[in-house]
């Protein structure tokens, strides 16, 4: 499979998942939420790995790099939880912004003048993501979190795609996949709350298919980030919030205002702008 074909797949589960792991939040804590996604991220990443061999030597430096790319993933569960999916999601796919600022510096990629025009139209996006009340435009805290994570996603993305470059595809993805170990330790010193579960067997289950989704998607990007460039592949797979939007809409019957809309529009159609050279 080509690395195209599987930015698109990474899209399309990603979008799906990300709506599954929403709605099971109503029944499961965050923490909790990141503990089946670590325990299904080590289950589908660790054999894949050591079927393409491993090569040991600086592997405390990839091991350390993985976690830099992988502990921002998870505070996105607390971010989606504090506000509506498809405004979130739609705001932390803009991330490809910052990936592709940091290739142009360090890899060397150039930017096209659709993609600039697409990075306009996902700031402005933005800003009407943000407009909450009429005429006046409010920053709610979720909203901050996701535009703070959209930035720190952008720089853990260009940290595997530098990695996997420099180490290989097969290292790298043991490394991030146990990075993942410590990243769950570390989000647990900051959130304190009690780790609740209101057990539903139907959320739970919609819960446990939300994350392995993300996971199996995560691995698909790291063989897309092996095969092609960073600059197209990384938007191309933040296409997933129309994917996430429609499902949100209809699934968790979330609303949002026409101004909202908007933005996420302008968003997308940035995003496919920016897979355009």
């Amino acid at each position: 499979m080509n690395w195209l074909l599987l930015a698109f797949a990474t899209s399309l589960i990603w979008g799906i998942g990300q709506v599954l792991v929403k709605k099971g939040l109503s029944v499961v804590s965050p923490f909790l939420n990141n503990t089946m996604a670590v325990i299904f991220a080590l289950t589908i990443q660790i054999p894949y790995a050591l079927s393409g061999g491993i090569t040991w030597n600086h592997f405390p430096t990839i091991f350390l790099l993985g976690l830099l790319a992988n502990l921002p993933t998870f505070f996105i569960p607390y971010v989606i939880k504090k506000t509506n999916v498809s405004l979130s999601g739609t705001i932390l796919a803009s991330y490809p912004i910052y990936t592709i600022f940091l290739s142009i510096i360090f890899l060397k990629e150039k930017l096209g003048t659709t993609q600039i025009l697409g990075i306009i139209a996902i700031t402005i996006g933005m800003l009407f993501v943000s407009k909450v009340k009429t005429n006046k435009l409010i920053i709610k805290k979720g909203i901050l979190l996701a535009i703070i994570g959209s930035i720190i996603l952008g720089v853990g993305f260009f940290i595997s795609k530098f990695s996997i470059m420099k180490y290989g595809l097969y290292t790298y993805i043991l490394a991030a996949s146990l990075s993942n170990i410590p990243s769950l330790f570390l989000t647990r010193l900051v959130d304190k709350s009690h780790i609740n579960l209101k057990f539903d067997k139907k959320i739970f289950a919609i819960s446990l298919l939300g994350n392995f989704l993300m996971p199996l998607g995560v691995l698909f990007l790291y063989i897309a980030f092996s095969r092609g460039p960073a600059s197209l592949i990384s938007p191309i797979i933040s296409i997933y919030p129309a994917i996430t939007v429609v499902l949100a809409y209809f699934y968790l019957k979330e609303r949002i205002q026409k101004t909202n809309m908007y933005g996420i529009i302008a968003v997308i159609i940035g995003v496919i702008c920016l897979t355009i050279k």
